[in-house]
């Protein structure tokens, strides 16, 4: 029961913070029998919340052990079975503990249940993994000594981890299985084994993620994906080619880093522009005619002006603790984007509630308890629409970009397009040269 409360609430949490959350690969799932699901760790909270609610089988996690002590957050990590990790780390953990840990993990997965692991032991925001911790493979080692144990590496992926209303991707990649060897007399395997198997995730989460030497790498890296022609649109999709260009900038660097560095200077230079008339790569795509941009250009404006009076309200009530979570998020973070988010849905969890409360205690003791009711029970919804008034406001400035371009300013748009053709035909050029 109290699991699948959590996991209702965090279903709706998901919906409501990413604007789209997509999954590739769930089939590779085993449908039954021991499995460990092995992923990268970028963003805090929001990791485990993604898999507790794509997975096609229920998981359990290992967790640090602050987390069953924190208020709220305790509540969902014993829901969901999580057996707890003690890191040197944290404060007044006892490490010799976690032969516990390691013991109750594999008598879970000896009764054929999922366990998820994130292998780096903590969150980060670093472009590139971070070394892996052994206990994964040791887990999985001394599991397989009862019987084979399937291992299904995943990849975590953000558009920006830290923004409301981003997307984010679950792309499950293939499993392997680890087969029985021998323990010594203490229940562990050998230390080669081990290694060998810690590595072979390494690879794998590497396959399965965006690997860069540097942030602004990524950054340029989805820039240039935006230039190129959309395909099914889907974050997966995009991902793909974002991987497939930092693979061919790493080959370049050693084969032509000169045409390298001066796309890469083009590529800077283009995105400056655009950012400069703050336009998106895709208000270029148009290939529509002006009364058709002005046309679907008015339509946006009127589902917007007919979202504007509930929504406005919804906008004007949640204001103070939007505006609250935003600033305390980067406050308490101190830089690490890779909790901002968490922080962020915590605090939408009290102060928005505080709001509806508050405001429908109010109206209660003005108008009588039915309209405080109702006022309470309002609030909520004139806040979704205020967030979809917004979300449409944002794609009608986009279009009245683009029908501007394309009224006063169509040789500037005609440049910006020779330009982005010119970029998209010398990374072709590229990629070709690579395949060769």
């Amino acid at each position: 029961m109290i699991r699948t409360l959590a996991t209702a609430v965090s279903r709706l949490v998901l919906r409501v913070f990413y604007r789209n959350v997509e999954a590739a690969g769930l089939d590779r799932v085993p449908a039954a029998g021991p499995t460990i699901l092995v992923l990268n760790h970028p963003n805090g909270l929001m990791d485990p919340l993604l898999l507790l609610c794509l997975s096609p089988r229920p998981v359990s996690f290992l967790a640090k052990s602050p987390l069953f002590t924190m208020p709220f957050v305790s509540l969902f990590v014993r829901a969901f079975d999580s057996i707890p990790v003690y890191r040197p780390q944290d404060a007044d953990a006892d490490v010799r503990r976690n032969r516990e840990t390691f013991a109750k993990a594999r008598e879970m997965l000896k009764r054929g249940g999922v366990l998820a692991l994130f292998p780096e032991g903590v969150s980060h925001d670093e472009p590139r993994l971070m070394p892996l911790k052994s206990g994964a493979a040791r887990i999985a080692l001394g599991a397989a000594a009862e019987g084979a144990v399937t291992v299904v590496p995943a990849g975590l992926t953000y558009e920006a981890r830290d923004l409301f209303r981003s997307s984010a991707l679950l792309h499950v990649a293939e499993p392997f299985t680890v087969e029985p060897i021998p323990l010594d007399e203490k229940g562990e395997p050998p230390r080669t084994a081990v290694k060998a198997l810690t590595e072979r995730l390494r690879e794998a989460l590497e396959g399965a993620t965006l690997q860069a030497d540097d942030a602004a790498t990524l950054e340029l890296a989805a820039f240039a994906e935006s230039l190129l022609p959309a395909g099914d649109g889907s974050l997966e999709a995009r991902v793909a080619v974002r991987r497939l260009l930092l693979e061919r900038a790493a080959l370049l660097r050693d084969r032509a880093p000169e045409r390298l560095a001066a796309l890469v200077a083009r590529l800077e230079r283009f995105r400056a522009i655009l950012t400069a008339a703050r336009l998106a790569p895709g208000a270029l795509d148009s290939g529509a005619s002006r009364a058709e941009l002005a046309a679907s250009t008015l339509a946006a404006l009127l589902v917007a002006l007919f979202l504007a009076p509930p929504a406005l309200l919804g906008l004007l009530a949640h204001a103070p603790a939007y505006n609250l979570v935003g600033p305390l998020a980067k406050r308490l973070s101190r830089g690490n984007t890779d909790i901002v988010a968490t922080i962020k849905v915590l605090g939408a969890f009290l102060f928005f509630p505080l709001t509806w409360i508050a405001l429908g205690t109010a109206a209660g003791l003005a108008w009588g308890l039915p309209l405080g009711l109702l006022t309470g029970l309002a609030l909520p919804v004139l806040g979704y629409l205020a967030l979809l008034l917004l979300e449409r406001w944002e794609a009608t400035v986009a279009a009245l970009r683009a029908l501007g371009l394309a009224l006063v300013r169509r040789p500037a748009l005609a440049r910006l397009r020779a330009e982005r053709e010119s970029l998209v035909a010398e990374m072709a050029a590229l990629d070709a040269e690579c395949r060769v």
